[in-house]
């Protein structure tokens, strides 16, 4: 065979081997697949739904492209130049490219050469209440903003823009120009770094913010893979390092006064003044149980849990104060019955029953500060036996717990009851969205199983090149920062790789709190459109292909770090 095929043979071949198998069948499956959604309208429209591709989709995903082209170029010709600073150059051949790719874009946008309108529209629409905002049409799906607003709207990023491209342009001049006395590297870097932060700034909303309605199901599905994959590595490395801290001299006398002054917190919460209520009139209609009452005492009430009770099953209202619960039992407006405090009560009435309780504002703090208290008692007892810091026995109950919790009922606990109470604790100014609580339930669910990936990471660096780093003088951070952790984060890139995709099957339990991400949207075609395998089957294709590709990046990222290994 001549020598010429024999390369091209091998070049063939260096290509393939460089598909990973998995990947490889699936590209020989593609026509197959493409050919049931493009012959089956069943299957085309599912994975329609299923994506989230909305009205007018063309123009949106127009709009993002120019925006996102925008802000990256931007970004990226502001860093590069701000490394060439260093160098002494103009950056690489890249650099011309870039601005005039960037100022050519917002050049059009700025004089409304490119419309972008519709996305502009759609992106503030989905930002706002469509309940309380006057900025969107009511009743419309999918959301638009009113005439007006979009007229302002529009006119404010047009006019944005002019100035952006005034200013950026001046900034871009100052630095290319040769340096002068007005010119210097300083203040050179800090215009780049300007530019590039906000450049880079309206990427992060590009990306993982604004409402993208031409794929609003796939892309929230993710975004809340990447938030919660980030989220759980912070405080999976932060879990690892605390269970690596040492018990110091003072550290058990340290959190013994600490649980000692928790202790006499929650008895001073404890043995603050009490309420007494009492209950008034009789059962022959509902009772008017006060705003802020227990509920365990009106469940009391309600069931005949008290002593003297004459009615196991008893209707009860909620009223504002006192006064308008002894208002509606004196006007007989369904209300035959009151429990109010006992200094409301009128002259002469008599008590059915009376019972002391202490306010919430006093029982909550007495209840946290003494559980507290508890645990932190229970770890210096821990750390005096074990030898151990009280953090890192902390760390360890914690991981042992969450992977003992399944993913769906840690999901389900922050989602509704804790984010209610802290909602409810905060008056509601705490009040998080569905789709931020299931990102932090995903991030504190996967911590505990990061938190064991990145502890074996830095068990496995050798002990002698600690010693050897701390000999030449280097205190604990320096030794982490430049020794431990570069070397543990190359050993646990594949188990990490493997985390996200399982992060990224798993946002799929966000539905039961009806985030509308890929599989909320399938349940929602499935159930208007009554069609029995397509929803399914397009939803499991789209994250086979999503699984897939972030398995080949993330192969990609094993074999450069492989790479880089070897040539040091």
């Amino acid at each position: 065979m001549p020598e010429g095929r024999l390369a091209a043979n091998r070049v063939r071949l260096g290509f393939l081997r460089r598909i990973r198998p998995s990947n490889l069948i699936l590209f020989a499956a593609a026509p197959f697949i493409a050919y049931l959604f493009a012959s089956n309208p069943n299957y085309g429209r599912s994975l329609v739904a299923i994506i989230g591709v909305e009205t007018n989709a063309g123009a949106l995903f127009y709009g993002y492209c120019l925006l996102l082209a925008a802000n990256a170029s931007g970004a990226v010709a502001s860093i590069i130049l701000l490394g060439g600073l260093v160098a002494r150059s103009s950056g690489n051949y890249w650099t011309p490219a870039l601005l005039i790719a960037h100022f050519a874009i917002v050049l059009g946008l700025a004089f409304g050469l490119l419309d972008i309108a519709d996305f502009i529209d759609s992106a503030v629409a989905n930002s706002v209440d469509p309940y309380e905002s006057d900025l969107v049409k009511k009743a419309v799906s999918p959301r638009q903003l009113t005439e007006d607003a979009r007229i302002r709207f529009v006119s404010g990023f047009i006019l944005g823009a002019r100035i952006y491209l005034v200013t950026s342009a001046i900034l871009f001049a100052c630095v290319l120009l040769p340096r002068s006395a007005l010119n210097s590297v300083r203040a050179n870097s800090a215009m780049l770094l300007l530019l590039a932060a906000l450049n880079a700034l309206g990427v992060f909303y590009l990306l993982f913010v604004a409402h993208a309605g031409f794929a609003s199901g796939l892309f929230l599905t993710l975004r809340a893979t990447v938030f919660a994959y980030l989220a759980a590595a912070v405080l999976g490395l932060a879990w690892a390092a605390m269970q690596g801290m040492k018990l110091g001299h003072f550290t058990i006398r340290i959190f013994s006064a600490l649980s000692a002054l928790l202790f006499c917190a929650s008895a001073f919460f404890a043995y603050q003044p009490k309420d007494t209520y009492a209950l008034i009139g009789s059962f022959d209609a509902r009772v008017a149980i006060i705003k802020g009452t227990p509920q365990g005492i009106a469940d009391k009430i309600r069931f005949g849990d008290y002593e003297g009770a004459l009615s196991d099953n008893v209707q009860i209202r909620s009223a504002v104060n006192a006064e308008s619960a002894l208002k509606a039992m004196a006007e007989n407006k369904n209300v035959s019955a009151a429990f109010v405090p006992i200094a409301a009560l009128p002259e002469g009435e008599e008590i059915v029953w009376e019972f002391s309780f202490l306010p919430d504002k006093f029982k909550y703090p007495a209840i946290a500060t003494g559980v507290l208290a508890a645990f932190l008692a229970l770890l210096v007892v821990g750390a005096h036996v074990h030898q151990m810091h009280p953090l890192a026995i902390a760390t360890e109950f914690f991981i042992d717990t969450i992977r003992g919790i399944p993913m769906l009922v840690i999901i389900l606990y922050i989602g509704l009851p804790l984010s209610g109470a802290v909602k409810s604790a905060s008056g509601g100014i705490i009040d998080f969205s569905n789709l931020t609580r299931g990102i932090i339930a995903i991030s504190i669910g996967y911590s505990a199983f990061m938190a064991e990936i990145f502890r074996a990471g830095i068990n496995a660096v050798p002990t002698g090149q600690i010693e050897a780093a701390r000999s030449l003088g280097l205190n604990r951070w320096h030794v982490a920062r430049f020794v431990v952790l570069p070397q543990a984060l190359k050993i646990v890139i594949p188990p990490l790789g493997n985390e996200f995709i399982a992060m990224l099957k798993d946002t799929s339990l966000l539905s039961i709190l009806s985030v509308r991400d890929i599989t909320q949207r399938m349940r929602e075609f499935q159930a208007a459109s009554f069609l029995p395998f397509a929803p399914f089957n397009s939803a499991a294709i789209l994250y086979v292909f999503l699984t897939l590709a972030a398995a080949s990046l993330l192969k990609s990222i094993e074999r450069r770090s492989d790479r880089n290994r070897q040539r040091i």
